[in-house]
């Protein structure tokens, strides 16, 4: 919520209170009970018990108040109770200084939350790719991804490369992340070092032949020249992301976190988390699991069952422990919601 929405909820706030102060009329004495309540009844016990000690015979001579025994009883209470009273104070004084100071906290801290969370939205806004902006870019991105990944199947079938699933989909995460071109193709190599040379070669010129670029795109309608890279768009949206939660996560103020972190959650498409599980899978992500981010804060807790295809793809059960998803909340709204990582 920016300053100005937050504004206009204070006013709708003030309005509303208006209304209910003129359908619902109470007298100053009502109103001051009703916000006083408590006071008001210690400060009534307190004279009462004060009233009653004179009723005890140590300070009565018959019908009247000894009133030695009663200057004496004046005096230590006085100095016991006057004691007793300044102590609190400074006990009172010392825990609203300690409440102002932690509200002074939380509010510098609710105010970068909020900056942070303004610069993610105006991130995904200036995110264009042709004639796309916005959050429709990373429908485009799912997309180029599976185009991508059967390519690395195929050249790893061809080059006798005997790959898990996990591994081929990091491959062609690289491959989306950095592309192909002049300055793509030798990062996209170095990022892949730790792959066969020759499988590494075969898979770059096929995703850099030109005929076969021009091919998908005439076939798959491309408004773009596919397989160009995003690491400029990709690489800045999730480094801000990732930022974002971090911030929220190593604050050691009393804080709900899971709730402000489950409002920048809330600002992710389907397709932003599914990049983003993705992308935490790569060796260029693996800070959101070593930190426990994906798990503690449910990230990509918003994915549709089956949203990858569990053969062809991934099966996201493996990476995650039952309950974590909300279509297995769905299913069955009493089970544990206990995660773990990969």
């Amino acid at each position: 919520m920016g300053p100005g929405e937050r504004k206009r909820f204070q006013e709708s706030l003030i309005v509303q209170n208006k209304m209910n102060d003129r359908t619902k009329p109470k007298s100053n004495m009502a109103r001051f009970l009703a916000n006083y309540r408590v006071e008001t009844i210690f400060g009534i016990c307190g004279l009462a018990v004060m009233n009653l000690i004179f009723f005890a015979g140590a300070f009565r001579e018959g019908n009247t108040i000894d009133r030695t025994a009663a200057g004496q009883l004046g005096d230590f209470v006085g100095g016991y109770i006057g004691t007793v009273f300044t102590l609190l104070s400074v006990l009172l004084l010392f825990a609203t200084l300690k409440d102002n100071r932690r509200a002074a906290q939380v509010q510098s801290f609710e105010a970068r939350y909020f900056e942070l969370l303004k610069m993610h939205r105006d991130n995904v806004v200036e995110m264009e790719l042709q004639d796309t902006r916005g959050r429709k870019i990373f429908v485009l991105l799912m997309r180029k991804f599976r185009l991508i990944l059967p390519a690395v199947m195929r050249v790893a079938v061809q080059c006798q490369q005997s790959l898990p699933q996990l591994e081929l989909l990091k491959i062609a995460y690289y491959c989306l992340f950095y592309g192909t071109g002049p300055n793509s193709s030798r990062m996209l190599k170095m990022s892949l070092a730790a792959y066969d040379s020759d499988f590494v070669s075969a898979l770059e010129s096929d995703l850099n032949d030109e005929y076969v670029k021009e091919h998908v795109k005439i076939d798959r309608n491309l408004g773009y020249t596919p397989f160009e890279g995003h690491q400029s768009r990709l690489g800045h949206y999730y480094r801000h992301l990732y930022q974002t939660v971090c911030y929220v996560d190593k604050q050691d103020l009393a804080l709900d976190k899971y709730e402000y972190v489950k409002t920048i959650r809330a600002q992710l498409t389907t397709h932003e988390q599914a990049l983003l599980l993705l992308n935490s899978l790569a060796p260029v992500g693996r800070n959101w699991w070593e930190k426990g981010l994906m798990t503690k804060y449910r990230m990509v807790q918003n994915l549709p069952r089956d949203f990858f295809d569990p053969y062809s793809e991934l099966d996201v059960t493996k990476h995650f422990s039952p309950g974590y998803f909300e279509w297995e909340e769905m299913q069955q709204p009493n089970r544990s919601k206990g995660i773990q990582g990969s």
